[in-house]
């Protein structure tokens, strides 16, 4: 049997309506249950703990709204796991703010034939480009 699925929650209807920043690095948003859902396959839905962890660990991008929610891009998942590359890059700025990081990964870069970190890695041979750009980035932002 079939588990439905949570829908992520869309620009207009979720806790980052109205903000600029996440209509740039949404617009659409799974809140946490949904999150977990949307990286487990077929079996019970992550933890909460682990999804935390995951956050924490750089190996998934998770925001905080104004009012204390957490919210996490669709853009980030497929198929049940992480973009591939993506945890990479989210790494390389440990410390700063999350936003900021989700802003980077949004924007478009002139290293990247002005495509956004994510574009670039859905292509799946730009790992070490992204990672190395969120490297010098970073340094920069120090």
């Amino acid at each position: 049997m079939a588990r439905a699925r949570n829908r992520p929650q869309k620009q207009g209807s979720g806790p980052a309506f109205g903000n600029p920043m996440a209509e740039q690095v949404g617009p659409d948003f799974y809140d946490e249950a949904a999150m977990r859902e949307a990286l487990s396959a077929d079996t019970e839905p992550l933890a909460a703990g682990e999804l935390r962890t995951m956050v924490e660990q750089g190996a998934v991008l998770g925001l905080r709204t104004a009012d204390e929610q957490w919210i996490f891009p669709t853009w980030q998942v497929r198929d049940h796991a992480v973009l591939a590359g993506l945890a990479d890059a989210i790494q390389e700025f440990e410390g700063h703010p999350l936003w900021s990081i989700g802003l980077w990964l949004t924007t478009p870069h002139e290293d990247l034939d002005d495509l956004t970190p994510v574009q670039a890695l859905e292509t799946r041979d730009a790992v070490d480009l992204v990672r190395d750009l969120a490297s010098d980035t970073a340094d920069r932002w120090a």
